[in-house]
């Protein structure tokens, strides 16, 4: 299974993250020489292509203060100075929603894609654990929505754990991290298994989880 959750999917459930700052992201590309036209976002200066910039990360731009910068998920990456861009939009598949445009922009492009591959990779193990009786291996799991937000609410318990720094009670970190922890839970006992045996993207055998209880070994 690929990693089909991304930052536009935290984006989307929790956009603070990208702009309030002091949270422990990982910065691939900034800039000063940001320019937007329709859907396209150009920077001379930049190598989004050496940055391992991809379709899925968030673009945030501002003027002045970055904690006032206005988001948008990368579509695509066109050249190694160009990224095809959108304000979010509620379905993946739909057509891009150009941004304001504007010139002489400060921009930066910073990821969770760690937080996200580690929530990931726990659930598929916990879910590995249930269904291993069935012969279902995790690479065979069919991308959902339902499992994209599942992982996307465990990588932002993660993230605002980290962000409280041991905190208790009323720090409203740690009240957001036990908070996205049940919304996992709760989203886990939606999950269906299901497999893909041609290889077609569509489910050939599925499995409820809904009467499922997972806890960590």
């Amino acid at each position: 299974m690929s990693n089909e959750c991304k930052d536009r999917d935290l984006l989307a459930i929790e956009p603070e993250i990208f702009t309030g700052g002091g949270f422990d992201s990982q910065q691939m590309s900034a800039g000063t020489d940001g320019a937007i036209s329709a859907a396209t976002f150009t920077s001379a200066s930049a190598d989004f292509t050496s940055a391992k910039i991809t379709a899925g990360m968030v673009l945030c731009v501002y003027s002045a203060v970055p904690a006032e910068a206005r988001s948008y998920e990368i579509i695509s990456v066109d050249s190694s100075t160009s990224l095809t861009v959108s304000i979010l939009r509620a379905d993946r598949e739909a057509d891009a929603v150009a941004p304001p445009a504007g010139s002489d922009l400060k921009y930066y492009i910073n990821t969770f894609g760690p937080q996200v591959c580690a929530a990931r990779d726990d659930l598929l193990e916990r879910l590995r654990r249930i269904s291993e009786t069935d012969g279902i291996d995790p690479a065979d799991f069919v991308d959902s929505a339902r499992l994209r937000r599942a992982v996307a609410f465990a990588a932002l318990a993660g993230i605002f754990t980290a962000r409280s720094s041991g905190a208790v009670g009323d720090d409203a970190n740690w009240i957001k991290a036990e908070f996205y922890r049940r919304e996992h839970a709760a989203a886990v006992g939606t999950l269906r298994l299901a497999r893909d045996l041609d290889g077609d993207g569509l489910a050939d055998q599925t499995r409820s989880l809904s009467n499922v209880t997972l806890r960590r070994r």
